[in-house]
């Protein structure tokens, strides 16, 4: 299936440079996600989603990641909120997923706290990198319950919320991942969720899939689109010096372009390996509903292995491109930083 027409990537691939600098994706990006509903690639038929299997739903974040960093990692940000549908309950999914804007900002850090009380709790707290913070119809967060050892997550609405507008990474700048802050409001239990308890896999066998694992192949499928992205600029800067009537120029591009094959086919290959890893993983999944650790594992494992070799990939590159990629107005450089931003994510990382 293709999620996006030849003219979509072409409004997504010229407004990036304007959407960088304003630090959000444009009307028009945003239009084009709900129009072929890219937040909703995990939420049911059911409530005007387009359910996929995840190994094609990688695929479109490769894909988005590779059109611009900031447009995949929101594509990949947004529809891996849909996961928390199978979370909710069956009547709070359907209310807060069904409309066609829907999509789901939010933190895996434990930085609120949480007090019962009738209904529900009282909830103060803020949370740093909540990717798409200016668009959420959904905020999620976690807390701990005072009192207890306990950790439970929150459905804030908009009008609880509110943004902190500090990203100033030097990467992924159209992403808008602010920190959000609650003060003290009220959240009813129907609002409150168990990531790790009651999932629904009875609605799709999406929500049967270990969460750390899904995150995981999320974000390396964007650091390895963002780096073919990076490899095909790199390429075409270099055809600039692919001139017979000038030999220092010409023993350039021959260096240069043999140096991007020999990555590409480096990334290439990697590719190959964590979709195979991911794949398996999910017939496994089709087929028997349990799964070895040891599967998810190397799916975790492949990941970082893949994010390892794009980084490896731009990194030999970048020494070759002059002193263009170093300017930060250039499409080159933008991808180089977003890639290095993206690669970030503690959970791309042997710890």
């Amino acid at each position: 299936m293709k999620w996006w027409t030849q003219e979509e990537a072409d409004i997504i691939r010229r407004e990036a440079p304007l959407m960088e600098q304003s630090g959000a994706l444009s009307s028009d990006v945003l239009t084009i996600i709900y129009r072929h509903r890219l937040f909703k690639l995990f939420i049911p038929p059911g409530m005007d989603g387009a359910m996929q299997p995840l190994p094609d739903a990688i695929k479109v974040f490769e894909e988005a990641a590779r059109l611009d960093g900031s447009f995949g990692w929101l594509v990949t940000i947004g529809a891996g909120g849909g996961y928390f549908a199978g979370v909710f309950t069956p009547e709070m999914a359907a209310k807060l997923f069904t409309p066609a804007e829907a999509v789901v900002a939010g933190s895996g850090y434990v930085s609120g706290e949480a007090t019962c009380v009738d209904g529900g709790y009282r909830v103060s707290g803020s949370w740093r990198y909540c990717s798409g913070a200016d668009h959420a119809t959904i905020f999620t967060a976690n807390c701990n319950i005072s009192g207890t050892d306990q950790i439970r997550s929150f459905i804030f609405t908009p009008g609880q919320v509110t943004i902190q507008h500090d990203w100033d990474a030097h990467g992924l700048k159209a992403t808008g991942s602010h920190t959000i802050s609650v003060s003290d409001v009220f959240v009813p239990w129907q609002m409150t969720f168990d990531i790790a308890n009651g999932r629904r896999s009875d609605d799709a066998v999406i929500y049967r899939y270990p969460f750390i694992a899904f995150a995981e192949v999320s974000f390396a499928a964007v650091c390895a689109g963002i780096c073919r992205h990076y490899l095909e600029e790199a390429a075409i800067l270099t055809e600039g010096y692919n001139r017979a009537d000038d030999t220092t120029a010409l023993k350039r591009y021959l260096t240069v372009t043999e140096m991007i094959r020999r990555q590409q086919e480096a990334l290439n290959a990697e590719i190959a390996r964590f979709y195979h890893a991911l794949e398996i993983s999910w017939r496994l999944m089709l087929d028997d509903g349990i799964v070895a650790d040891a599967v998810y594992e190397e799916v975790g494992s492949r990941s970082r292995i893949l994010t390892t070799v794009a980084l490896t990939a731009a990194q030999a590159v970048y020494p070759w491109l002059g002193l263009g990629a170093a300017m930060q107005h250039s499409t080159i450089n933008r991808i180089w930083r977003d890639l290095h931003t993206a690669s970030q994510h503690i959970l791309l990382k042997e710890f």
